[in-house]
């Protein structure tokens, strides 16, 4: 008898099946595991043999094995196969890269080899692991330097130096001058030299002269609009650091924005470039707001995408020179009026910002988002036309007639990003939003918008608090009961209240604690959060709630792991107890597997060096081996520096690092995204 059918004549389905009801995960054979790769291969029981092996490598003693015997998968002539060696070795590489490195050697290997396919595959697997894990690549950095003068494998070098230039600039600067004078050189492919030596540069001032001036030849000479972009943002993240370079290149993206796109396409490069100014905006106001009027000009592009990025770039320089951007306000609200869902959206972010910025214009705009709200599109009088000496809200209705007869999900998001708006401007300007408040407080009854109405209130709550009061028994419902998003808007919205109001702390902490244990984890992170925000005003809250807090530092999700550590760094601050008891579970935080935890378990351990003298030395210990640490990303050491800082600032000489090495380091992670 046989379990062969005409469709899977070889019985692969059942084999696969067979073989993941039977393996062991803890103690399957490297004959079982090399069963189940083979299967990959096959048109039936992939997905059983997928299964199988994903639960076979989460076992310590058997993950070294299955990347192994993947290996030959990564470059098989098949793409779907690659790509499902690939996606299981991407999810090992974030669990326990150390597996990975025998896979990695391999790998490397074929980079010289003549076998082309051989090479490509070769060259694009480990590209997408270091992308994972850049860590993956750091023992070979040197090596891969050693390759920049092999004509057979440069091209290939570059792409990988490339691809972990954002988390080893340091380890990659010693190649500075080679990558430099190949970028000149005309039978070079230089496409990809700009990544690593743009980042760099952030580390190595002495190359940004001619590192700039590469840059801009190259972003004059680039032909595809991913290369412009990239270019741009290297150009951009230079700026933030060196504030001499950032008028200079404020004028390269601008020119950028402002040229006629020709043949090329219009919705990509003009609009990304165009944003990054939003992010020099922020950090170095004074070269960009000279160019305000060229930022307004752009408001009126004939390109959807420019407009919007126009909107979302004088948004953010509001945030930090409100008065510079109000003669634009008029402009960016007649952006409203525009076809494009999109660009109305990013208005009303725009103007949360701005009138949280500026609480002069702030009733203004509010009366604005309440008419779009409420989808008043009747002729508006000019807002505030008898008294602003900066322009006035001249509109003829909100909508063009031809958007009248929105989608229901559209008015939706809408409501939802003007809610939002009020929730920022409520942390900065509560006062203004008193025409609104009750409209926002009966949101929480609506299924459709009650978690932005939660998170608003929190908000407000959190700067005055006897505002939101009468919601308070609302939001402990959301809490209680209702879809996960609810319960996580609740949460965090009743820990800013109850920080900012004690009273309303002693009524919520039994409900946050509870919810410590929710089946999902992003309201387990809320509740983490909120129980460390209250802590910060109620030093009780950590003696009542630390130890439930500190098991989830074993949670299986990472965001649930970071949120307990800042909570408990949060309580270690407020009592000495609880922070003697986590401080080595905090430092234990800092080698989480995963990089995006470690930076929370250095803001709880230095919050707990600067509020606990007793540990101060504890805590500089941990985070300067760890800021010393070949191996620890820059984003990660740039966070630990700025932390040593803190604690310098608190307890002068108990950081040995210099405040010259610390600084350079917190200057060199960028991030041009602005929230």
């Amino acid at each position: 008898m046989t379990d062969d059918t005409p469709d899977d004549p070889d019985g692969e389905a059942q084999r696969a099946r067979t073989l993941r009801e039977t393996v062991d995960p803890t103690t399957a054979t490297d004959d079982e595991i090399e069963a189940l790769c083979a299967l990959l291969d096959g048109r039936h029981g992939r997905s059983d043999a997928h299964a199988a092996l994903s639960q076979i490598s989460s076992h310590p003693n058997c993950t070294r094995r299955v990347a192994v015997a993947l290996q030959p998968y990564l470059v098989h002539e098949t793409r779907r196969t690659r790509d499902e060696a690939l996606d299981m070795l991407t999810w090992i590489a974030r669990t326990d890269s150390d597996a990975l490195d025998t896979t990695v050697e391999w790998l490397l290997e074929h980079l010289d080899t003549e076998d082309e396919h051989m090479r490509d595959t070769s060259v694009i697997a480990l590209e997408k692991l270091a992308e994972a894990e850049p860590v993956l690549l750091r023992p070979h950095v040197d090596a891969l330097i050693g390759s920049l003068d092999d004509d057979a494998v440069r091209a290939n070098t570059i792409s990988l130096l490339s691809t972990i230039s954002h988390a080893y600039p340091e380890a990659i600067a010693p190649a500075r001058d080679e990558l430099v004078a190949l970028s000149a050189d005309e039978t070079t492919d230089a496409s990809a030299i700009p990544s690593p030596l743009g980042t760099v540069a952030l580390v190595r001032p002495e190359i940004i002269d001619p590192v700039v001036e590469m840059l801009r030849e190259d972003l004059a000479a680039a032909e595809r609009d991913q290369a412009r972009i990239g270019i741009g943002s290297a150009l951009g993240r230079i700026a933030v650091a060196y504030p001499e370079t950032a008028p200079m290149v404020v004028e390269e993206l601008l020119t950028l924005a402002e040229t006629d796109p020709d043949d090329r396409s219009p919705d990509i490069d003009r609009s990304v470039v165009l944003s990054f100014l939003g992010g020099i905006g922020v950090a170095h106001p004074e070269a960009v707001v000279p160019e305000l009027d060229r930022l307004r000009a752009l408001l009126d592009d004939d390109n959807r995408m420019v407009r919007s990025s126009a909107v979302e770039t004088l948004g953010n320089i509001a945030t930090v020179r409100p008065a510079a951007v109000r003669p634009a306000i008029d402009d960016i609200v007649a952006r409203f009026d525009d076809t494009s869902e999109d660009l109305q959206f990013d208005v009303v972010t725009a103007l949360g910002k701005i009138a949280a910025a500026d609480p002069e214009i702030a009733p203004r705009i509010v009366a604005k988002l309440h008419d779009w709200f409420e989808g008043d599109t009747a002729e508006d009088e000019a807002v505030g036309s008898d008294a602003t000496g900066y322009g006035v809200f001249d509109l003829t209705g909100s909508v063009e007639d031809e958007n009248a007869a929105t989608h229901d999900d559209f008015e939706w998001q809408l409501q939802e990003d003007i809610i939002r708006a009020y929730g920022r401007i409520g942390a900065a300007t509560p006062d203004a939003l008193d025409p609104v408040m009750d409209e926002i407080r009966a949101r929480l009854a609506d299924e459709d918008l009650s978690a932005e109405a939660a998170a608003a209130l929190g908000d407000i709550g959190g700067v005055r608090p006897e505002a939101v009061a009468p919601a308070v028994e609302d939001l402990r419902e959301l809490l209680a009961e209702g879809p996960y998003w609810n319960r996580k808007a609740a949460a965090s919205a009743l820990g800013t209240i109850g920080a900012a109001d004690l009273e309303v702390a002693e009524l919520v902490v039994d409900d946050l604690q509870h919810r410590l244990a929710d089946s999902n984890y992003r309201v387990r992170v809320a509740a983490a959060e909120a129980l460390g925000t209250i802590a910060t005003t109620d030093s009780d809250v950590a003696a009542r709630v630390s130890e439930e807090v500190q098991l989830l530092l074993d949670d299986d999700e990472w965001k649930v792991r970071a949120a307990a550590l800042e909570a408990l760094g949060q309580m270690g601050a407020a009592d000495r107890d609880t922070a003697e008891r986590v401080v080595e579970d905090l430092q234990t935080g800092l080698r989480d597997t995963d990089s995006d935890v470690r930076p929370s378990a250095a803001n709880a351990l230095a919050a707990i060096g600067v509020a606990q003298p007793a540990l101060t030395g504890t805590t500089v210990e941990a985070l300067e081996s760890r800021f010393e640490c070949d191996e620890e990303y820059l984003f990660v050491r740039s966070s630990i520096a700025e932390r040593l800082q803190a604690l310098n600032t608190a307890h002068s000489d108990a950081v040995t690092v210099s405040d010259t090495e610390l600084q350079r380091v917190a200057d060199a992670d960028v991030n041009l995204v602005v929230e």
